[in-house]
Order: C-alpha cells, then sequence, then structure tokens
C-alpha cells in the first residue's frame, strides 16, 4: 500500500494550494498593505501641506499697512527728516521682528507733514537733503528735487514719490511702499 504522498504527487488537484490559504494570503497582504499606506498617508500628509504652504499664501509679508515712524513733535517745520521704517516681515517659514524696509522724508509744511520715499524715481539711488540749497539732491546722477518734492533738475522722470501719511493722538505713521524706477508714471512693485 502507498503512503498518502505517494498518492498525492500523481493527483494535481492535491498540489495545488487549497483556495482558503490563497484567501488567506490575499487578505494578509491587502490587509498589511492598507496599515502601510495609512501609516505613510499620516505622515505625508502634514508633510506634503507644509512644503506646499507656500503655493496657496503669500509668502512675504512686510511694511504693507502703516508703520509708526515718531511723533508729531519730532518734524519741525521746513526742516525735512529722514526717518528709518521698521516693520516685521514674514516669508514662507519665517516672522522677523522690527526689520529695516526702508527710509521716508518726512516734512512739515505749516500744520500738514508729508512723507516722500528716499528712493529716487529714476535709477534706485538713496538721495539726501542739501539744508543750503534747500533742495534734494541724488548723488548718482544729479537730480535734484524741491522740498515739495517736484523735479528741480537732472535726469528724473517724475517727482519724489509721496507716500499715504496718517497722523492720530501725536503719532506719526506711513504706508511704505516701493515704486517702479525709470519710469513716468508711479508704479507700485
Amino acid at each position: 500500500m502507498a503512503s498518502g504522498d505517494e498518492k498525492d504527487r500523481g493527483n494535481p488537484v492535491a498540489r495545488s494550494a487549497a483556495p482558503e490559504d490563497s484567501r488567506r494570503h490575499f487578505l494578509k497582504t491587502v490587509g498589511i498593505g492598507g496599515i502601510g499606506v495609512g501609516l505613510a498617508a499620516v505622515v505625508a500628509g502634514p508633510a506634503a501641506a507644509y512644503v506646499t504652504y507656500p503655493l496657496g499664501h503669500p509668502t512675504v509679508t512686510g511694511a504693507n499697512g502703516f508703520v509708526p515712524v515718531g511723533k508729531s513733535t519730532t518734524f519741525k517745520e521746513g526742516q525735512p527728516l529722514k526717518v528709518d521704517v521698521f516693520a516685521d516681515r514674514r516669508d514662507a517659514w519665517n516672522r522677523i521682528l522690527q526689520v529695516k524696509v526702508g527710509s521716508v522724508w518726512i516734512i512739515r509744511k505749516g500744520d500738514k507733514l508729508r512723507a516722500f520715499s528716499s528712493v529716487c524715481p529714476h535709477l534706485g539711488c538713496a538721495f539726501d537733503f542739501e539744508s543750503d540749497a534747500q533742495k534734494f539732491k541724488c548723488p548718482c546722477h544729479n537730480a535734484f528735487y524741491t522740498i515739495d518734492g517736484q523735479v528741480a533738475g537732472g535726469p528724473a522722470p517724475r517727482p519724489m514719490d509721496e507716500l499715504e501719511l496718517e497722523e492720530k493722538d501725536g503719532k506719526v505713521a506711513v504706508r511704505y511702499q516701493r515704486f517702479r524706477t525709470g519710469t513716468a508714471t508711479k508704479e507700485v512693485v
């Protein structure tokens, strides 16, 4: 009499895996794979949100609103005063407090204050005030501006760029903006 092993060798049905074994193997594979995919999604979801955050949000902020520049009493009649503008800056992932974003000239004429950008509209150089001549002068190309910001000489394509100024409770704030240089029209950059 032949043993059970010898009988099974000749029978092709006995050699194939039982349907229950293949189903069990399939369910184990899918179950373990599903758990692995779920765990990967738990980690990958927040990582993808972090990496793609700048695509849907403004990535750099600075002096978009009014920024305080000093007390109203600081600014004297007919004496332009250059004031540095500091604001909090934020890029995609960092926040930096009180970064210098530029400078402005504040001028008092009577009871009215005016603010001008310290950037020359011709090539973007910083200009200074010459108190003897009562004019602003750009050292890069000899452009001159009156104390009211009008072109008094040189190749400047437009007057000095005036900025919005707000005076409340004895404090002065300016909306600092940059403008395209070399153009006859004032365009915010």
